[in-house]
């Protein structure tokens, strides 16, 4: 998976074990016709950058859709690691994992496929708790904050792009 300039990285606060970015993807999904069409992924992407093993390991996520009330998601994120080893990554496909457990939204992708999710703009928050090996005392991320928005970027072959923005907290 390659990153692009959609990237967005933080850490800090506080906890610099965990590492949580967004970026955007470029991949393949199946339309209801059976077509394969150039569709862009989001990634959620957990990274421990310290030496120790970062247990306990609790991802949360909210999605909101526009004109919409703001959904806990993070039922979708209960397969991710419970345990980050140095230096280990988890990655979670923010279109599989969290649209799905989005109840409004679910239903139209049921219906409709991956274009109920075009042209309308989903805020994700992201955060996860954690305790570093070497520490008795929980640690929690600050909660990242980014915007995002599919839509058709080119109507010949269907290709679907989508814009990652981060808001600023």
């Amino acid at each position: 998976m390659a990153d692009t300039a959609e990237e967005r990285t933080a850490t800090g606060g506080g906890s610099p074990c965990l590492d949580i970015s967004l970026r955007s993807v470029t991949s393949h999904l199946r339309a209801s016709d059976g077509k394969e069409i150039p569709f862009t992924r989001a990634i959620l992407t957990l990274r421990n950058v310290c030496d120790a093993e970062a247990v306990n390991v609790v991802t949360h996520a909210t999605l909101g859709q526009e004109g919409g009330t703001i959904q806990d998601v993070t039922s979708a994120l209960s397969h991710s690691a419970s345990s980050i080893p140095p230096g280990g990554v988890v990655s979670l496909d923010v279109y599989d994992l969290l649209l799905p457990a989005h109840p409004g939204t679910s239903s139209k992708i049921h219906m409709f496929g991956y274009r109920a999710a075009l042209n309308w703009k989903f805020d994700l928050a992201a955060w996860a708790q954690y305790r570093p090996s070497f520490s008795a005392e929980p640690l929690q991320t600050p909660v990242f904050l980014w915007s995002l928005r599919w839509s058709v970027a080119d109507p010949a072959t269907g290709a679907v792009g989508l814009i990652i923005e981060e808001i600023k907290g």
